[in-house]
């Protein structure tokens, strides 16, 4: 019976270990390449502009998702997909 606790302890010890790193990571997942990633899959071109956005809106800042917005808007991207990229960055 004691050989068997100890089992149970080591499997739930394992487990914790597990998946400590995959809690640790889950909030910091998106950034601004998820954001630069999401532009180039609906079409632009990923340049310096658009990065530039990117890299507003993934900065922890009241203002940050409306520099994104206006940078990306200014060099023409559509609205909706602005709004996608921007959220992504912040996220």
């Amino acid at each position: 019976m004691k050989m068997k606790k100890r089992a149970v302890g080591v499997l739930a010890a394992t487990f914790a270990a597990a998946a400590m790193p995959v809690m640790a990571a889950s909030p910091a997942s998106a950034d601004q390449g998820d954001c630069q990633y999401y532009l180039h899959e609906a079409g632009y071109q990923v340049g310096p502009k658009a990065t530039s956005g990117c890299e507003a809106g993934s900065r922890f800042s009241p203002i940050a998702y409306g520099d994104c917005l206006s940078q990306l808007l200014n060099i023409g991207v559509r609205i909706e997909h602005a709004h996608r990229a921007c959220g992504l960055a912040g996220a």
